[in-house]
């Protein structure tokens, strides 16, 4: 993964003129990096004695530290000095848990990406959340960086979560969660406050940021398809989950194909190796990918087993596409990587609309619901600078 994500500054809590202008300090400095004193002026409209004073109360603070700059100034005397947020003041997690793997990865206060761990979910999934602190521990305290104590985290998991209770209410795969209160077990052994969505609700967040594949684009919807199938779809910067955080459950959608039949019923890998075995096919061919391979070898029967998928999946992509309009679609999940077999299928059934949308495959493959989940959790660092500025 790339080292660092930027961050869309949220507004702090009230505070008087001093220490607001603090806060637009250091949102400035979390934003660009590194800046003297007459470039935080300059952006921030401030005058220079104003930023001077401010920047020696928040050094002091050690939310700001201060460094020579390697710039020539051109004049003679010291060197200006560069300023920098204290990264290692605060950190968030980003979770993903996933069908069959759960990634859990951490960053501190700049976006830095610290640490990452991949675990197999049939090991974690009886106890989620003793796991999730466990591993987060873990690679806090093998950090090579110094990395402060975790303020929030934000979770994707494979499933429909209650926006309202933070209870699963829905899941694909691990029955055993459903009806559990994930979000208040996970607070309460992170000890610190966490932000539950269902994945694709994560993925497509991360895909329209600045680390994601069409930032800034809208609207956009992002297919998730992999163990299972499901979407998630962004609006003039909105996430669309409503009303129970249920939107993008397509799993369940009917097949245009086969009445009574399910989308998930076709093309998930299972549903699609079922069919490949009861038509004669090998049983060396264990998942998706090894099938998706095989159709590129030309097999005849995997061509026609993943070409039947590829026109399901391209009757999902017309139907979110007429009912969103979006700008961008995204094909996301484990079969990102074929997205090359689907392609064409879905180019054409796009075909009939007056304004069909780009298609893509995603650029951050696996790692799109850990970005989406930090880039939630970032609240928590705002939060947490605005609460630390109030007792200066």
């Amino acid at each position: 993964m790339a080292n660092q994500l930027k961050f869309t500054p949220r507004p702090g809590r009230v505070l008087d003129g001093r220490k607001e202008n603090m806060l637009i300090l250091l949102r400035e400095l979390r934003r660009s990096n590194n800046l003297t004193r007459s470039d935080l002026a300059t952006r921030t409209g401030l005058a220079v004695p104003t930023v001077h004073r401010l920047l020696t109360a928040l050094l002091q603070s050690g939310l700001v530290v201060e460094s020579p700059s390697t710039l020539a100034t051109g004049r003679i005397g010291r060197r200006s000095s560069l300023y920098y947020f204290n990264r290692s003041v605060l950190s968030v997690a980003g979770v993903d848990i996933g069908n069959e793997t759960t990634r859990v990865t951490i960053a501190t206060a700049d976006g830095t990406i610290v640490g990452f761990r991949s675990l197999l979910t049939s090991q974690v999934a009886e106890d989620l959340p003793g796991k999730i602190g466990s591993t987060i521990a873990s690679i806090m305290s093998s950090s090579l960086s110094d990395v402060g104590p975790l303020v929030g985290a934000g979770i994707g998991i494979a499933g429909t979560v209650d926006s309202l209770t933070g209870i699963v209410t829905r899941t694909s795969i691990h029955q055993s969660w459903v009806g559990v209160p994930m979000k208040m077990l996970l607070e309460k052994r992170l000890a610190c406050p966490v932000v539950l969505e269902q994945d694709d609700h994560l993925s497509v967040l991360a895909e329209v940021s600045d680390r994601g594949t069409v930032p800034g684009a809208n609207p956009v919807v992002e297919v998730d398809y992999g163990r299972g199938i499901g979407a998630g779809a962004m609006i003039d910067g909105v996430v669309i989950k409503g009303v129970h955080g249920r939107s993008g459950r397509i799993a369940h959608w009917p097949s245009d194909a086969s009445p009574g039949v399910t989308i998930g019923d076709e093309i998930t890998p299972d549903a699609m190796l079922a069919a490949f075995r009861a038509e004669g096919g090998s049983n060396l061919v264990v998942d998706g990918e090894g099938l998706c391979e095989l159709a590129r070898a030309e097999d005849p029967l995997a061509m026609k087993i993943v070409s039947r998928a590829g026109k399901s999946l391209a009757g999902v992509f017309l139907r979110l596409a007429t009912m969103f309009d979006p700008e961008y679609m995204i094909l996301g999940g484990g079969f990102a990587g074929s997205f090359d077999l689907f392609e064409q299928e879905i180019r054409e059934a796009l075909s009939v609309l007056t304004y069909p949308p780009e298609i893509r495959a995603t650029s951050i493959g696996s790692n799109s619901v850990v970005i989406g989940g930090l880039l939630v959790a970032d609240q928590f660092i705002e939060q947490s600078i605005a609460n630390k500025v109030a007792l200066l």
